[in-house]
């Protein structure tokens, strides 16, 4: 039977609201992803399901076993260093390239967004609408690097490291310290101080990483107690 080619629109909406389940820990690692309960819930035909779990698989947030169901990428302790370990590596790279001082309408830019976010934290906006900011901040920041390369692999494995940051990108302490670290940043920019904005890029990503670590640690724990 042929079908008519997925929508991008169509797929793209699918994919933005399951990376959002994700990423705000709606959908938790190992949760299933039906196709036919996709299919329901987003009115659309099969092969749309299918391509935008064929994206999702591509950025590696979630799985899909041969004739089985999609599920939610579940990392292993190692895959969580390796991924962190990568992330580490490049926005350091970064920084060590970044220009000093940065051009003008880069940093405007930069400062526009930080307020915006700040703003929305202050004001308990909408999750997605913060979390949305707070990816803008970290792309505005990159680019000042003038990489573009090395920007599309920053931005790859913060997407790959989503399942991980749900664990805490919406809890409010982390949120008040992701919009003073965001200032910091910025501080270290306009006085070209190249050494503590690279500990800053590091260091901003390590809470949701270190809360991922302690619960997997627990559910290790509980699911060997259950079966001693």
């Amino acid at each position: 039977m042929n079908h008519q080619p997925a929508s991008s629109a169509t797929v793209r909406t699918v994919i933005r609201d399951l990376e959002a389940d994700i990423i705000f820990g709606r959908l938790r690692p190992n949760e299933e992803l039906t196709e036919d309960a996709l299919m329901e819930r987003f009115s659309v035909k099969r092969h749309v399901v299918r391509s935008a779990i064929q994206e999702l698989v591509s950025r590696r947030v979630v799985t899909k076993p041969p004739s089985r169901s999609a599920r939610v990428k579940d990392f292993t302790l190692d895959e969580v260093r390796e991924i962190y370990h990568m992330r580490e590596l490049l926005q350091r790279d970064a920084v060590r390239i970044m220009p000093q001082p940065v051009p003008a309408d880069g940093l405007a830019a930069l400062k526009a967004t930080y307020d915006r976010h700040a703003a929305a934290v202050a004001a308990g906006a909408d999750g997605g609408l913060i979390h949305q900011l707070n990816d803008e901040f970290h792309d505005r920041l990159f680019a000042l690097c003038g990489n573009r390369e090395l920007c599309k692999a920053i931005a790859f494995y913060t997407e790959v490291s989503n399942p991980i940051r749900s664990y805490g990108i919406v809890d409010a302490g982390w949120l008040s310290q992701a919009v003073e670290e965001h200032g910091a940043m910025i501080l270290a920019i306009e006085r070209q101080d190249r050494d503590t904005l690279a500990r800053l890029v590091v260091d901003h990503m390590q809470p949701t990483r270190h809360r991922w670590e302690v619960l997997h640690a627990d559910r290790a724990l509980s699911h060997a107690q259950l079966t001693d």
